[in-house]
């Protein structure tokens, strides 16, 4: 009988430890057509740099993946250079993501938490102007050599100014509206080719609002805490 109660109480602990183990963090889970890859990469993105945390083996084209963090952050799960999904998580959320891989930034989807969903709103309209960009530059291309480019041109800037006024302007109204996410951060620096379209100086009160609302939410998390320090060095 002691030797039985002496087994329960190690698988008990077993248990336990098991479980302590596994308290904080968050779960990420995938399930992707059209895929070709035997394994996916998951990534941190880090303030200053990207750190490859994981090799993930696909199966059945998904998988299931635990993350032991505390700190929200950004992450992703990259199968080639061009081919990844970024995503926001920390302590408890359980992440889901699903897409085509042969055109993942058109098919991504993103479930599991707040920051997340508001991260792909983000990227998905940016995206938006990435394809309205390349559009314009492809039409640029045809008319350079003809007589009719000085006329085309004209409109082409025209087409190209107005659309990035519209998609800065909804950049701002996203910051303003959720300025205590993470995502707002991305939301500042984003840039169309070499063009952001924001500025740390021209913007500054934009800025100054979202990293006191951020460090009111998030006063310890890396990327706050960079983001300030990037400034200070300004």
């Amino acid at each position: 009988m002691m030797k039985n109660k002496i087994i329960i109480t190690v698988v008990i602990s077993l248990l336990i430890g098991f479980t302590a183990c596994k308290e904080n963090g968050f779960t990420v889970k995938g399930k992707f057509e059209n895929n070709h890859y035997t394994y996916c990469v998951l990534d941190e993105v880090r303030p200053y740099e990207i750190a490859a945390l994981d090799t993930i083996l696909l199966i059945n084209n998904g998988f299931s993946y635990f993350v032991n963090t505390i700190e929200k952050g950004f992450y992703r799960i990259r199968f080639d250079d061009t081919t990844f999904i970024t995503f926001i998580a920390g302590d408890k959320d359980n992440i889901s993501l699903t897409g085509d891989l042969l055109c993942i930034k058109n098919t991504q989807n993103i479930t599991g938490n707040e920051e997340s969903k508001l991260f792909l709103e983000v990227n998905r309209k940016v995206h938006e102007m990435y394809l309205i960009t390349d559009s314009l530059a492809k039409i640029f291309v045809a008319y350079k050599d003809t007589e009719a480019f000085d006329s085309i041109r004209t409109q082409l800037d025209s087409c190209y100014y107005h659309n990035f006024e519209y998609y800065k302007n909804y950049l701002r109204d996203f910051i303003i509206q959720h300025p205590n996410k993470l995502a707002s951060i991305s939301a500042f620096y984003q840039k169309i080719g070499h063009r952001n379209f924001f500025s740390d100086i021209e913007d500054k009160e934009l800025l100054d609002k979202m990293i006191k609302e951020l460090s009111i939410a998030y006063p310890s998390n890396q990327h706050v805490i960079a983001l300030k320090e990037r400034l200070e060095h300004d």
